[in-house]
């Protein structure tokens, strides 16, 4: 088999009757990319028939795997795993309800290809259409967020940290997940401050972003532990987790 460009990582939880919808989409998108790559389904120790969704796909499409975790350990565990079990040039991870638009996914590869380390798409820069919008009381807990993140979790010019949809170029991507410990939603900031910290060059993208109404993030709950997480990430740096500023040796 020709050697392929890029994976795209799909991390799962409880997904079946989305990826029924989606992996097609997926695949067939990717059947008319030129550089070749895969798509590494990674289910989040699901209690449904995400599994079997994938291996139905499989039979018919030898560029579609999938990799399962023994318990549910968070969506940032879970694309942990996939890049890091990733080998191609450039790796990378959308969400499984395809909020991103995938005609993102060429102008992610071809920043790469022009010298950025990391591709990160954006709903809040200028030229982001989005096409059905967040719920009021989601829009309001986005802009804490924002806050949170930017107060807390310094990275006061990176206004959407948290778009499901970035793309890496592979040695970076194992760099920085090989280095992450964060399971949850927080794990974005995470590898982004970190690649701030070892200077690897970061590219933001508008994107085309429709909301989903099944979101899996839960205001009350979910605040806690990303505020907790927020927390965590800091105080890491703060002791010298992370190891020194700049590339690593």
């Amino acid at each position: 088999m020709a050697s392929m460009l890029l994976t795209i990582v799909v991390p799962a939880y409880n997904e079946a009757e989305r990826l029924g919808r989606t992996l097609p989409q997926i695949l067939a998108w990717l059947a008319t990319f030129a550089g070749g790559g895969r798509v590494l389904v990674v289910d989040d120790g699901s209690t449904d028939a995400t599994g079997d969704a994938v291996r139905t796909q499989m039979q018919s499409h030898p560029n579609l795997d999938l990799m399962t975790l023994s318990r549910q350990s968070g969506k940032g565990a879970a694309v942990r795993a996939g890049l890091l079990a990733a080998s191609t040039e450039i790796v990378g991870f959308m969400d499984a309800d395809l909020s991103t638009d995938l005609q993102h996914v060429p102008q992610a590869v071809t920043a790469i290809r022009d010298g950025a380390d990391i591709v990160i798409g954006s709903r809040a820069l200028g030229r982001s259409q989005t096409v059905l919008r967040q719920p009021v009381y989601r829009r309001a807990g986005a802009r804490i967020f924002r806050e949170l993140a930017r107060r807390v979790g310094g990275l006061p010019d990176t206004p959407d940290s948290q778009c499901g949809f970035k793309f890496y170029r592979g040695p970076v991507a194992h760099d920085l997940f090989g280095a992450a410990v964060i399971d949850r939603w927080m794990f974005d900031l995470e590898i982004l401050r970190l690649a701030r910290h070892r200077n690897y060059t970061v590219h933001q993208l508008p994107v085309e972003w429709t909301n989903d109404p099944d979101s899996r993030l839960r205001l009350t709950v979910d605040t806690l532990r990303m505020t907790r997480d927020l927390a965590r990430i800091r105080w890491r740096f703060l002791i010298g987790r992370y190891g020194p500023p700049g590339p690593p040796a």
